[in-house]
């Protein structure tokens, strides 16, 4: 009787621990682990086992959480005085999340309902990689002498934004380029800004704007990638009459697109497997979820004030939870 009362207020209660086989994958891969189990002091009703993956986004020296997903795992079950049980666990990133960077990091949240008792719980960081094609675009700036900026890849209303700034070639003559990641059913589509100096331009810095498409083919030759990076910056930086406006202009014939309009989201049940905005649905989630709380300061630092927000939520996560337990 005594065993139970002290379960109830936690003391000697079952303990839950998820363990990744890696602490990371990329969005749309598996990332797999197991669940230890262990019995505490007395049996115990155990309702369900389930995950959260929660996105937290650090921003004007707050932080907030949002859950992204949560994972069903076990109904309920009998756990017995110091029994242990091991489960695996498989469980499919979603696609289109912001990658982990700058104010982005993601956990999973265990938890073991417990009848009658104090919830285990676990937490474990775990690191979203950005997909091949992405990753390889970014390798090919780099190549040209292009790093990520510190700030890269914090949260907009528009999607994720990654900055890169020159070291080499193209040092004194860009500040600085931006982009948001689109992938469409052949290839992906970045909508580019690049910061142009005034040695070339007369002025102290002028932004240029650049719709520019890369078919996935020409995604897996780097070397060529560099090439299509360095006449495109050179395409800008000497004739910048061409891209100094708002709208974006298409460098991918034969495919329909609005180059005013940001928020392009094509079926997932058709096409290429990555298409949508990457880090798109998570902009709007959050942006909702700041706006129920009124944290109006936040919102002007973090979306933009003045930018339509509302349209960002999809559908990304209508479907059901990819999770294997055998």
């Amino acid at each position: 009787m005594f065993k139970k009362f002290l379960s109830k207020l936690g003391i000697g209660s079952a303990k839950i621990n998820l363990v990744l086989h890696q602490p990371y994958a990329r969005v749309g891969e598996k990332i797999e682990g197991e669940f230890f189990i262990e019995g505490g002091i007395t049996e115990q009703h155990i309702r369900k086992l389930d995950v959260e993956l929660q996105l937290i986004v650090h921003a004007n020296g707050q932080h907030y959480r949002q859950t992204v997903a949560v994972i069903p795992v076990a109904s309920s079950f009998m756990l017995h005085p110091g029994e242990r049980k091991v489960l695996p666990f498989v469980y499919t990133l979603p696609l289109h999340l912001p990658v982990t960077r700058y104010g982005v990091e993601y956990v999973f949240v265990t938890r073991l309902d417990i009848a009658d008792g104090v919830d285990a719980v676990d937490e474990d960081s775990i690191r979203i990689l950005p997909p091949v094609p992405l990753e390889k675009l970014f390798y090919a700036l780099d190549k040209l002498g292009f790093r990520e900026k510190p700030i890269s890849g914090k949260i907009t209303a528009h999607g994720q934004e990654f900055a890169f700034f020159p070291t080499e070639s193209f040092r004194g003559v860009i500040q600085e380029i931006e982009c948001f990641a689109f992938f469409e059913e052949h290839g992906i589509r970045l909508q580019l800004e690049v910061d142009v100096l005034n040695g070339i331009l007369g002025f102290s810095e002028r932004e240029l704007k650049r719709d520019v498409f890369f078919s996935y083919d020409e995604v897996n030759d780097v070397e060529g990638l560099a090439q299509k990076w360095h006449m495109l910056l050179q395409e800008m930086v000497h004739q910048p009459q061409m891209y100094a406006h708002s709208s974006y202009i298409s460098h991918q014939p034969h495919v329909p697109h609005d180059p005013g309009y940001y928020h392009t989201y094509p079926s997932r049940h058709h096409g290429h497997g990555m298409m949508g905005a990457i880090g798109g649905f998570a902009a709007g989630m959050l942006a909702g979820m700041v706006a129920e709380e009124l944290i109006e300061d936040v919102v002007e630092d973090a979306f933009d004030a003045g930018d339509r927000v509302e349209d960002m939520v999809g559908d990304w996560f209508d479907g059901d939870d990819d999770i294997d337990i055998l």
